[in-house]
């Protein structure tokens, strides 16, 4: 048949692959998805950046969602998230007195944005490869079009991955500081 050479030569770099992925993926350890506590103000200072998207529930109950711009010795100011129409005015930064915080949480840091990214640039990649092969040969492109297809959706699953991978190792843990706890 035509194709054998093609479907063979597919078949061993699919398991390849494969097994490789297998292979990382039982040496490398996930990261543990808890929780940890924070005590103090200092290490809630240690913890804290400007930028870190964070709730808080004050102590009259009303939760408040935001970025954090400042966290001072006596209050903290956050930047709203929820998205105001034109039409209503009111403050886009709040300041809340630490003596009103119940607690404050930040959550953990989705790593969907680097598998986002690895994907694409697996796509791009597995496309490039594709363009190229019709530079080069568009008359029999009914044997060759299947490997490459194959190959683009490898390379995709394969940048995912990676860029999970990468996104996983450098995000944020889950933060909790309650106020009982100072």
């Amino acid at each position: 048949m035509k194709g054998d050479p093609v479907r063979s030569m597919l078949i061993q770099v699919t398991s390849a692959i494969s097994s490789a992925i297998v292979a990382l993926s039982a040496i490398g350890a996930s990261p543990a998805i808890a929780q940890t506590r924070v005590t103090s103000l200092e290490e809630l200072r240690h913890e804290l950046a400007a930028g870190d998207l964070i709730t808080i529930v004050t102590s009259a109950g009303q939760p408040v969602a935001g970025r954090l711009v400042r966290l001072g010795d006596a209050d903290l100011d956050v930047q709203l998230v929820n998205k105001r129409s034109r039409r209503e005015h009111g403050p886009g930064d709040l300041t809340i007195p630490m003596n009103a915080i119940q607690s404050i949480e930040r959550p953990r840091d989705s790593a969907r944005d680097g598998a986002k990214i690895g994907a694409g640039i697996g796509a791009a990649y597995g496309a490039a490869m594709f363009v190229h092969a019709i530079v080069i040969d568009r008359n029999e492109m009914d044997e060759w079009a299947p490997f490459y297809a194959g190959a683009t959706a490898i390379s995709c699953g394969i940048g995912a991955l990676i860029g999970w991978a990468i996104d996983a190792g450098r995000s944020k843990p889950h933060i909790r500081f309650d106020a009982f706890s100072r």
